[in-house]
């Protein structure tokens, strides 16, 4: 990927010194900037499918215990934040009218940290066990090299994963850069999430994780890296 090589110092004075910085080890900033923006745009479109299927997976999951408005059981241990966080996505999907929002719409409001934190001890004996069961084993041909993660994963691995993913997802959605001066470090920390991506989305549904890496834009943007 080559830059257009016409905004020069512009991009300082457009997006600031210190943001284009970063980029400045590169022999063309530009064109690494450009990549950077739409390599993290490629990592959103996955990590929105995976937490799509996550939340999904979640409620379907709790909802046959606690019934579809689960969010509000109060056998559930929700923490002041979690509280805080369902209260916001009742308003959002339409409680702030006077009306009762749907389960779906409330639980599309639901932020990726809310679900990230349904994964914590806090959860072990409510939750996460009612996820673990709709969980699927992952072959060794289909996992990654480290052995942990063979089969149905334990709250720490999964969550652990699920972390990966959500770091990243903070970083790109707030347009920060993930590339790195040392080649070799980025690659290992992609690859680092690409597989995170996969373990969470193969746990929950094999064919789903199928069709998101086939539509991936990952792996052809990795290989135009400038």
């Amino acid at each position: 990927m080559q830059s257009n090589g016409n905004a020069g110092n512009n991009l300082d004075r457009w997006f600031s010194p210190e943001r284009m910085k970063t980029y400045s080890f590169h022999s063309d900033p530009e064109a690494l900037y450009l990549w950077n923006t739409r390599i993290t745009k490629a990592f959103l479109e996955d990590i929105q499918h995976v937490e799509v299927l996550l939340r999904n997976c979640v409620d379907l999951a709790v909802s046959s215990k606690y019934g579809h408005q689960w969010y509000t059981n109060t056998d559930i241990p929700f923490n002041a934040q979690a509280k805080k966080s369902i209260r916001k996505a009742e308003r959002r999907a339409g409680s702030a009218r006077n009306t009762s929002p749907p389960p779906g719409r409330v639980i599309a409001e639901l932020s990726f940290d809310f679900w990230r934190f349904l994964f914590t001890n806090t959860y072990s004996s409510t939750i996460w066990p009612l996820v673990q069961k709709t969980l699927h084993a992952i072959p060794q041909s289909n996992s990654t090299k480290r052995s942990t993660h063979i089969g149905v994963p334990s709250l720490q691995d999964f969550r652990c994963e699920v972390d990966v993913i959500y770091t990243l997802r903070n970083r790109c959605a707030h347009h920060e850069p993930i590339v790195k001066p040392n080649l070799k470090f980025e690659d290992t920390a992609l690859d680092r999430v690409q597989g995170a991506l996969s373990l969470v989305a193969n746990w929950i549904n094999p064919q789903a994780a199928q069709w998101i890496e086939s539509n991936s834009r990952i792996p052809d943007l990795r290989r135009t890296r400038p």
